[in-house]
């Protein structure tokens, strides 16, 4: 069963768009040492390596699954990360539902390797106490927070966060 992760805001773009266009001006702070003409070809450089890097960057991050089939969890996040789990793995009894500052044991803390900026956040964080987390949020007032048994838990941006959590209860696995 798929589901949607919430769209990407504006927010992301302006960063990027912010970051490519200070990494390919950086050569006009030499103006005065190398010269205006030296300064542009390097700005032209500094662009032919930036922009290729940054678009792709830009059009991955649109590039989010998030599927339930045959007793498994498996996230995509931006063409960098994947993580596919057992239901089994997680305490799908404390898994929760709402919007990120409303579930403090979610709070997401030092990036283990990830992409962190306004508006996108994904890959493997350091979580509440010693716990982990891979995290995939694109709008913080839809999330779902699956606790782990085992491994790292799980933090991510659902178009529908309850029909999602009510979806991993009924297929959990029985016990036994």
């Amino acid at each position: 069963m798929q589901f949607v992760i919430a769209p990407v805001g504006n927010g992301v773009f302006w960063t990027m768009a912010a970051i490519t266009v200070l990494a390919c001006a950086a050569p006009l702070l030499v103006i005065r040492r190398d010269g205006l003409a030296v300064s542009m070809k390097n700005v032209a450089l500094s662009a032919l390596l930036i922009l290729p890097f940054t678009m792709t960057l830009a059009y991955s991050v649109h590039d989010n699954a998030l599927r339930v089939e045959g007793g498994r969890v498996l996230l995509r996040a931006a063409h960098f990360y994947e993580h596919d789990r057992p239901l089994s793995d997680f305490d799908l009894d404390a898994a929760r539902a709402g919007s990120y500052g409303a579930i403090p044991e979610a709070r997401l803390g030092t990036r283990r390797n990830g992409i962190h900026m306004p508006g996108y956040t994904a890959g493997r964080f350091k979580g509440a106490g010693d716990g982990l987390v891979f995290a995939v949020l694109t709008d913080r007032s839809r999330v779902v927070y699956l606790p782990a048994k085992v491994g790292p838990a799980l933090l991510v941006s659902v178009e529908q966060p309850e029909r999602f959590l009510a979806a991993l209860r009924a297929s959990r696995p029985a016990p036994g």
